[in-house]
């Protein structure tokens, strides 16, 4: 018999463990997903009106409609290709609930960017104000203070030692 060396009996194994690892490591196509474009741009869209000043309770009903629209997205790849009329229902809900959520989302970046800029403004004007009014109140104060100091300083007596 032949002896077989140890590095031919390492490389083999290698060999082996590699092959295991690459059949492994393949995993099954998930079928294309059609609205991911717009899914996105909509996520987009509640992430700008979130930036811009949405609160969370404005964003709510808007999220909870995108999750009803992943929701129906799954149930489109679940159904399977020989129900072509409920697949086609399907998509004509998903399309429809991503255009009405892109129209909503875009009107309450609207809304929340005004009503920032609103209380920007707001904030920048009354501390405005309340540095005038500071301004005058320290003037008053300060001519008040020097009056006093002055008639007290004129009520002095001099008395001899």
């Amino acid at each position: 018999m032949r002896r077989v060396s140890g590095r031919a009996l390492a490389a083999v194994a290698f060999a082996i463990l590699l092959v295991g690892a690459v059949h492994l490591m393949t995993a099954k196509a998930q079928p294309p997903v059609e609205f991911e474009p717009r899914i996105s741009r909509a996520f987009a869209s509640l992430r700008q009106a979130e930036v811009a000043g949405a609160t969370q309770n404005e964003l709510s009903d808007l999220v909870t409609l995108l999750n009803k629209t992943l929701e129906l997205q799954d149930a489109i790849n679940a159904t399977p290709s020989s129900e072509t009329e409920k697949r086609a229902a399907l998509r004509t809900q998903i399309d429809q609930q991503l255009t009405d959520l892109e129209t909503k989302a875009g009107q309450l970046q609207a809304v929340a960017s005004q009503r920032t800029q609103m209380n920007n403004v707001l904030a920048y004007v009354s501390g405005g104000i309340v540095a005038a009014l500071a301004t005058v109140a320290y003037a008053y104060g300060l001519s008040f203070w020097r009056r006093y100091r002055v008639k007290r300083t004129f009520q002095m007596r001099i008395s001899p030692k």
